[in-house]
């Protein structure tokens, strides 16, 4: 009979057992992996140096600017790392772009998403998910602090939330310009994803 059940049983490919056993791992491992790796603890701030050596008031500063002049929280993110791993800045631009705020279906702040960018560009594993668990794990271990840390300091991730109002309608476009909250607000968000982001090397 065990012999008839296994003939019967669909045979699993080797992506769909490494997924399977992605996902165990980095649910289960994640955490413990942050803490052997020496990451950031959900509420604390590391020193680290950034993986660039560029001073993390610099980088910040530079985003900033780049805010000012017009460009979204993603892109002035994202922009800052971009010549760390050999992307053309106008690339940057064009690719988180996508990611402004909450890329219009309530995701992600535009500084958070490109925070999570970064990471995978830092520590991001270029197989496929059954050919590298453990690197897999340790990345997604380093978002959740990311994303714990976040958290504690402003509240929730997505833009809808952090602003109080949806900037892909009409009213919460209104609303964020007479409360001047993208100029009063997002900068914050911008100096701590970064400050977050190069915390955890």
């Amino acid at each position: 009979m065990e012999q008839d059940a296994d003939r019967t049983m669909p045979r699993r490919t080797a992506a769909q057992l490494g997924r399977r056993c992605f996902l165990f791992t980095a649910c289960s491992l994640a955490p413990a992996l942050a803490v052997a790796d020496g990451l950031l603890q959900p509420g604390e701030v590391g020193n680290k140096v950034p993986s660039s050596g560029m001073p993390t008031e610099i980088r910040a500063d530079r985003a900033l600017r780049q805010f000012e002049t017009g460009f979204h929280c993603a892109q002035s993110v994202f922009e800052a790392y971009a010549s760390d791993f050999g992307i053309d800045p106008l690339v940057a631009r064009r690719m988180t772009n996508a990611l402004a705020g909450g890329s219009g279906v309530g995701g992600e702040c535009g500084a958070v998403a490109s925070g999570y960018l970064v990471l995978g560009l830092r520590h991001g594993s270029t197989k496929p998910c059954h050919g590298d668990v453990d690197k897999e794990a340790e990345l997604f271990g380093r978002i959740s602090c990311f994303v714990a840390e976040f958290k504690k300091r402003h509240g929730a991730i997505t833009c809808r939330e952090l602003l109080g109002v949806n900037l892909f309608t009409k009213e919460g476009r209104e609303e964020a310009l007479r409360k001047d909250l993208i100029m009063t607000r997002c900068p914050n968000y911008i100096r701590d994803a970064i400050t977050i982001v190069d915390s955890l090397g």
